[in-house]
């Protein structure tokens, strides 16, 4: 599942933002951050992490892992994510399996997709100058 928000001129402190989702991937306790980058891609400025999750629990289809990406300025920026689930149900279960236990992760997986979605649009209004508006950002979804 994948999700790019696209913002245009909130002045965001995208180091702050970039500080935050850090955290919140942090904190919760089945993820593990294996890799992170800051630098620039095609002379734009990006910010990416990757978490993984470490919990028996990605072996029943849950949030196997997420990207995390911040690229642009802090006036024309796209903040995007891409969550996958885990799909143990092949082994399990053959084909049926892996559709049982793609479905479940699907759920599990989107579930955390809006909780993290939730938590960026709290820090980008607290992190940005201008506040976020229809017109500001638009909004781009692969599920």
């Amino acid at each position: 599942m994948a999700k790019v928000q696209h913002h245009r001129g909130l002045n965001t402190n995208l180091d702050n933002l970039y500080n935050n989702i850090k955290q919140l991937l942090e904190d919760q306790k089945d993820l593990q951050i294996v890799s992170e980058y800051k630098g620039t891609l095609n002379a734009v400025p990006l910010r990416s992490i990757v978490a993984v999750n470490k919990s028996p629990k990605v072996w029943v289809g849950s949030l196997r892992e997420i990207h995390v990406s911040i690229t642009g300025n802090p006036n024309d920026y796209a903040f995007g994510s891409l969550l996958w689930p885990g799909a143990v149900g092949l082994v399990v279960g053959g084909p049926v399996g892996l559709a049982a236990g793609v479905a479940v992760g699907g759920i599990m997986a989107y579930e955390f997709e809006k909780h993290i979605w939730q938590k960026v649009l709290e820090v980008i209004k607290k992190e940005s100058e201008t506040q976020p508006t229809i017109d500001s950002v638009e909004n781009h979804h692969d599920h």
